[in-house]
């Protein structure tokens, strides 16, 4: 674990006061509480990851056409499969990258001098949306700092002249902070996925021969297909995306059926319920 608010807050929230020609900074300090607090990667639920993410979902559907474009149903569906990603632990869709886009499409809705268009306020709702979203798992220092930049865009705004580099800001200062302070090492409580066999079909390869194919969604370890007719039962290897083939020789075959699940040293042990379908 790296130690490494001192340099965050003496480089980003360092404050400066010029008296007398002197330049005094001021550092934030961190309580020992609130360092404990800020430096444990503690972590959270799969409700609260839920409803992280359908907060962020209702912000989109505020937002302008092109967030929605960027931001769609794909980019949640990914961020669904690893949780625990969605707060910036890989790269692929995390939470802070939403306010990132909204933000650069935003400032690409302003107009020449920072006028406000329609697409700018939907997609600066939105960033407010989203971090208020996650505001209070930030130590108070960083809401703070955040909190300035947005009441200085609400100042702009108001005279329809805004920074476009405030608006910028705000989305860069929120990723900083948001991978500093919320960064779980798991997600707890994750539904369980039950096993079962999505797909199957078996089709006459020749006279003699039916190829048998299928795929699977699993819940649980498994490696092996068990396949059978009416000559017997054959297995066929799992494929990387949880699917398997195999040709069975089977002249008189009507019927097939298969169940997946693990085999080692001569013994399967099935998770999944067992599919039959008619030969084609």
């Amino acid at each position: 674990m790296k130690f490494n608010w001192i340099n965050k807050a003496t480089t980003i929230l360092l404050s400066s006061v010029l008296v007398g020609g002197v330049v005094t900074t001021t550092i934030p300090v961190l309580t020992t509480q609130a360092q404990a607090e800020s430096l444990e990667d503690a972590p959270i639920s799969y409700k609260v990851f839920k409803s992280d993410e359908n907060a962020v979902k209702k912000a989109v559907k505020t937002s302008s056409s092109a967030v929605k474009q960027q931001l769609n149903a794909a980019f949640f569906k990914r961020m669904e499969k690893q949780p625990v990603n969605a707060y910036g632990y890989a790269i692929s869709p995390y939470f802070s990258q939403a306010m990132a886009a909204m933000a650069s499409h935003a400032v690409s809705e302003l107009g020449r001098k920072g006028q406000v268009t329609p697409a700018f306020k939907r997609d600066y709702k939105a960033m407010i949306a989203v971090y208020d979203q996650f505001k209070g798992r930030l130590e108070p220092v960083y809401q703070g700092v955040i909190d300035d930049y947005i009441d200085d865009a609400n100042q702009q705004i108001s005279k329809n002249k805004v920074d476009s580099d405030n608006i910028s800001d705000i989305s860069e200062y929120f990723d900083q902070y948001f991978l500093q302070d919320i960064r779980p090492t798991k997600i707890t409580g994750m539904p369980r996925v039950k096993s079962n066999i999505t797909k199957l079909t078996a089709k006459k390869a020749s006279k003699k021969y039916v190829k048998v194919t299928g795929t699977v969604k699993l819940g649980k370890k498994a490696n092996y297909a068990q396949i059978k007719t009416y000559k017997g039962t054959r297995y066929a290897k799992l494929k990387g995306a949880h699917s398997f083939n195999k040709k069975i020789y089977a002249p008189k075959a009507k019927r097939v059926s298969a169940t997946v699940g693990y085999y080692t040293h001569g013994h399967f042990s099935k998770v999944t319920a067992v599919k039959t379908v008619h030969v084609k």
